[in-house]
């Protein structure tokens, strides 16, 4: 294994309870310093005294906070899937109208990062990613598009051919306007309401127009 695969790979992984007690403190706190202090500032010392552990435990799981910061996308890429099937389950079971199903999308997703607004823009901008995790983050995108697509063909109202594609628009149009959103809420000139009910009238008006021929 070269050097730069070390730096980015845990070290081990935990097995019985308290190992992993111990590793959800060390990315918890990890994920809280590197929004409090950006990820050149979250240093391995700042993430092992908040999550309240030696800094020698923290080296027995993590080499560095480069593995640290991979460790919390990939449970950012998992907390997203898992959200976004919560999501199309409830849809199905409630039969929400498609303008209800898609509010129901873009408030969770706004929540989801208002939560720690630059922690998505840390992990995905300035960590150094593996190769094994560019192509879980590729893949995750191509699955949420085909995760929306299988609740938008049961909505007739849904005229777009393709819909795989135009999902892939719609989960990608979704993620940074929220994100962009939430990273920089001072920055805003309508309420938080408004850019919901907006970005929703967009997604609506895109899905229901005629299609164009592909």
């Amino acid at each position: 294994m070269t050097a730069r695969k070390q730096r980015l790979n845990p070290r081990k992984q935990p097995v019985q309870n308290r190992s992993k007690a111990t590793v959800d403190m060390v990315l918890v706190a990890a994920a809280q310093v590197f929004e409090a202090h950006g990820y050149a500032s979250g240093t391995t010392n700042r993430i092992a005294e908040r999550a309240g552990v030696s800094i020698g435990t923290l080296y027995q799981y993590f080499p560095g906070k480069e593995a640290i910061a991979v460790a919390l996308l990939e449970r950012h890429i998992a907390d997203t899937d898992h959200r976004l099937h919560e999501w199309v389950g409830h849809m199905v079971v409630e039969q929400h109208s498609l303008s209800e199903a898609l509010h129901e999308y873009v408030t969770g997703m706004l929540e989801m990062h208002s939560r720690q607004p630059r922690l998505q823009h840390i992990l995905l901008e300035e960590t150094p990613l593996p190769e094994r995790v560019h192509h879980v983050l590729l893949e995750a995108e191509r699955h949420a598009a085909k995760t929306v697509a299988g609740l938008l063909r049961l909505y007739p109202e849904v005229r777009q051919t393709g819909l795989e594609h135009t999902c892939f628009l719609v989960v990608q149009s979704v993620e940074s306007l929220t994100h962009r959103f939430a990273a920089h809420p001072d920055d805003q000139f309508i309420p938080r309401t408004t850019f919901v009910d907006e970005v929703v009238t967009m997604l609506v008006a895109y899905l229901t127009c005629e299609a164009h021929p592909k």
